[in-house]
């Protein structure tokens, strides 16, 4: 396979960091955009491939459109695994709509060649893919969406890529269910294209295994085909307890 670069906003986080150590074991470029050069180096466990990694100090949304398209300019993929602080200002002031705007802002400045993978959750319907909710689910989502602004942002980033014209624009979103922290991917999860789980459920994936889905997508081009311009949820398949446990 020859070398793929990628662009990796939300590289610091707790699953985009996973995404960047993965791509780099594997012997590719990767360009991490990320507000402290300090922290993303601390969260790398490997440092074995760093000639293959350029980090850029910004914040996604102070970055200019010619900066990002510099960036990009060279990239197969782009991959956006933002999430809001949990402040009042990540919340709901101007980083309300952080997810949405980098999607945008990305995608536009991106080569038409490249592919934008974006990480979602799995309470952002697929609409006229997913089957409907229970009530009680349809009640709980209708709350987040009118009382938690990022919940509201991740459903606008959604809708903006599912509006996009499918000719000029590539990308997937990932839906994770409820998100674990695991020492290493299992690589032991299953992969659907609509949401079946609740989202009162115990149904859960490790950030590591979420990362390593989204390396799958950018070196296997079977498995990118199979979900280009989709939603797919990735659940993971817990391991059997011993007898007695």
């Amino acid at each position: 396979m020859s070398s793929i670069k990628v662009l990796v906003v939300g590289a610091t986080g707790a699953t985009g960091k996973h995404v960047v150590q993965m791509m780099l074991d594997q012997g590719h470029d990767v360009i991490a955009l990320v507000r402290s050069k300090e922290s993303m180096l601390s969260k790398l466990k490997d440092k074995t491939n760093m000639d293959r990694l350029e980090i850029h100090e910004a914040s996604i949304t102070q970055v200019s459109h010619y900066d990002l398209v510099a960036l990009t300019k060279d990239c197969d993929y782009v991959v956006s695994c933002l999430g809001h602080n949990l402040t009042f200002k990540g919340m709901f002031l101007k980083d309300r709509r952080l997810v949405t705007d980098a999607c945008k802002k990305l995608t536009k400045a991106m080569p038409p060649s490249c592919t934008f993978l974006l990480m979602g959750s799995d309470g952002v319907a697929h609409t006229g893919v997913d089957p409907k909710r229970k009530f009680g689910e349809r009640a709980v989502i209708f709350l987040l969406r009118h009382l938690i602004p990022p919940h509201a942002d991740n459903e606008k980033a959604a809708a903006f890529l599912l509006g996009a014209d499918r000719k000029k624009l590539n990308w997937a979103i990932v839906r994770p269910t409820n998100l674990v922290d695991a020492e290493e991917a299992s690589g032991k999860y299953t992969i659907s294209e609509r949401s079946e789980v609740s989202l009162f459920g115990d149904a859960s994936i490790s950030r590591n295994d979420v990362g390593h889905f989204f390396v799958e997508l950018m070196t296997n081009e079977e498995t990118y085909a199979k979900y280009q311009h989709k939603m797919p949820v990735v659940v993971g398949i817990p391991e059997e307890k011993a007898p007695g446990q």
